[in-house]
């Protein structure tokens, strides 16, 4: 559910305006930076178009039931999808005020191109969102996940994807392995530490596998595959057991 809330202000300003000149040392003393930022770049044979909001954000929101890439996959078909996440919930509401939101910062929209065909014939390979970093506590239960995931849960061990076969991993520990923490035992992450927040979220809905580049100062990524892949292995803490409780400031 939706709360939206609405002000009416009314008033009256009698203004009136004049341009003026700025000297050369006025003009020097002043600085700006866009809203958004569009590059280009070229990689590995494919061309990437990113559109990034130079923004810092907070966020405090619930999601259900988020499906991704819901279609007959015969080596792994699981769950029928290739992200398939009951909850997702951006901040908690049993801890300080802080924890309540997270923070984000450059969110950005990225789409992938191949111009092998030339001038005219360029095919859009697909589309990948992310941000250059998100700190704080994250709910999530997910029942499959398709993509690069890594979180340090302490003692309970550790959330490795890439332990599983990547498409349609169904979260399980391997026979016999030790060390493990299973998707089940995931009841969200904290991202970031003191080092800084997480630097590599990201999820990407794709036509054929891509090797995106690593982010600043990180190796590259896990190959991303075709249909819905999610990247998250950046500075990941546990949160072991029940999904953290996340619900609405009382009025």
């Amino acid at each position: 559910m939706l709360t939206c809330l609405c002000a009416s202000l009314t008033f009256c300003v009698a203004a009136r305006a004049e341009s003026l000149e700025l000297s050369e040392q006025e003009l020097a003393d002043v600085s700006g930076q866009g809203l958004t930022i569009l590059s280009n770049s070229s990689y590995n044979g494919l061309d990437f178009s990113r559109i990034t909001l130079n923004a810092d954000l907070t966020l405090n929101a619930n999601f259900k039931n988020v499906i991704l890439g819901q279609y007959n996959y015969a080596p792994n078909n699981g769950l029928g999808a290739d992200i398939n996440m009951p909850a997702l919930q951006f901040g908690r509401s049993d801890g300080t005020a802080a924890q309540r939101l997270v923070q984000i910062s450059n969110p950005y929209l990225e789409f992938v191109y191949n111009n092998a065909g030339g001038v005219g014939n360029s095919q859009v390979v697909g589309l990948r969102v992310g941000f250059d970093g998100i700190s704080g506590d994250i709910g999530m239960r997910l029942a499959s996940l398709s993509g690069s995931m890594l979180v340090d849960g302490g003692a309970a061990g550790v959330l490795d994807s890439n332990i599983g076969s990547g498409k349609r991993w169904d979260g399980s520990c391997p026979t016999g392995g030790s060390g493990c923490l299973a998707l089940s035992q995931l009841g969200g992450v904290t991202a970031g530490n003191a080092a800084g927040p997480s630097r590599d979220f990201w999820i990407s809905m794709l036509s054929a596998p891509v090797q995106f580049q690593a982010a600043a100062g990180m190796a590259q990524p896990t190959l991303a595959q075709t249909g819905a892949w999610l990247n998250f292995r950046d500075r990941l803490t546990a949160i072991v057991g029940a999904l953290p409780p996340n619900l609405a400031l009382g009025r």
